[in-house]
């Protein structure tokens, strides 16, 4: 092996980048294989919770009409319409009154998380329904969401011209003091 190295030096620093590749090529495999792994129990945790969901509406009086809806909707961009698609977990009915009942599990299932609360709110104008509910799998608790109109909404926080001439007129009396003051201007 020492007479080979003596012979070769460029042996070394090849084996050596020949190991980090071997290396870096087994790291990414591994985290590929643990990411599906990953992934894959997730989705069978979701579609569990999905299939508790379903019994659980059932008994809780919910007529299950559709799952895994799909429906079409755009949005207009400069001007054009720009199609999107969106999937709820089921359209109910109970006493005749139709929703959408979206299923999380896991942190995604708090009514306030970011994602789930856009997901809420597009459900709400795209499927035209009367009632939106989030149900949580982990704990068997579904939300019903309410979506204020635009009208209902609050305003947004504006009004800040009137702070702005209040400020300048407290700068103009403290001015005037000070040059009153300082300079002896005013009688």
């Amino acid at each position: 092996m020492v007479f080979l190295l003596s012979k070769h030096p460029w042996l070394i620093p090849a084996l050596f980048t020949l190991g980090i590749g071997v290396g870096v090529w087994i790291a990414r495999r591994g985290r590929r294989f643990w990411m599906r792994r990953q992934l894959l129990r997730r989705w069978r945790h979701a579609k569990r919770g999905e299939e508790r969901a379903r019994v659980w509406l059932e008994q809780h009086g919910f007529i299950v009409l559709d799952e895994q809806v799909t429906q079409t909707s755009f949005l207009l961009v400069n001007g054009e319409e720009s199609p999107f698609n969106v999937r709820a977990d089921y359209v109910v009915e109970r006493n005749g009154v139709r929703a959408v009942v979206e299923v999380k599990t896991g942190a995604v299932a708090d009514p306030s998380s970011r994602g789930t609360r856009r997901q809420v709110f597009e459900y709400a104008h795209v499927y035209g329904v009367d009632e939106v509910y989030l149900f949580d799998a982990d704990e068997q608790r579904l939300h019903h969401i309410g979506i204020p109109s635009a009208s209902a909404a609050p305003a947004p926080a504006g009004g800040t011209a009137w702070k702005v001439v209040v400020i300048f007129a407290v700068g103009m009396v403290v001015g005037a003091l000070v040059a009153w003051w300082a300079f002896g201007i005013f009688p």
